[in-house]
């Protein structure tokens, strides 16, 4: 169970409400996953009517090198402060990955074309 916090009020969510409330938050947003701290996925969203960029070898690739970074920051951040969010912009997407908690890892993309006030979406529905 994960949950999503309204106020200073943890609300259980399933993950699938999860993705569900993320996909909502933002008609852009192309392909969410969240997944655990050993890379296991928990779920997946794809916008309807888009194809992903990635095959499932590909993307589960992605998923296991964005996980290890994951791993990596958190030994630092006892310096640099908690990890917020990392956002990678390449020519055909944009894509952020973002703690969930201690134990969960939130992976979106959205087109390239897409403005970062994205973000400020993305993190409004996650309070």
């Amino acid at each position: 169970m994960l949950f999503l916090c309204f106020g200073s009020v943890p609300i259980p969510l399933s993950v699938q409400d999860m993705l569900d409330t993320i996909m909502k938050s933002d008609d852009r947003i192309r392909y969410a996953t969240i997944c655990d701290m050993d890379g296991q996925v928990l779920g997946t969203k794809i916008r309807e009517g888009l194809k992903p960029l990635l095959n499932d070898d590909e993307h589960r690739e992605a998923l296991m090198y964005a996980v290890n970074s994951m791993k990596i920051r958190e030994k630092l951040s006892a310096k640099l402060g908690k990890n917020q969010y990392v956002l990678a912009v390449y020519d055909n997407l944009c894509r952020v990955t973002m703690p969930v908690g201690d134990k969960y890892m939130l992976l979106l993309t959205w087109g390239p074309e897409t403005s970062l006030d994205i973000l400020k979406n993305i993190r409004n529905a996650l309070k």
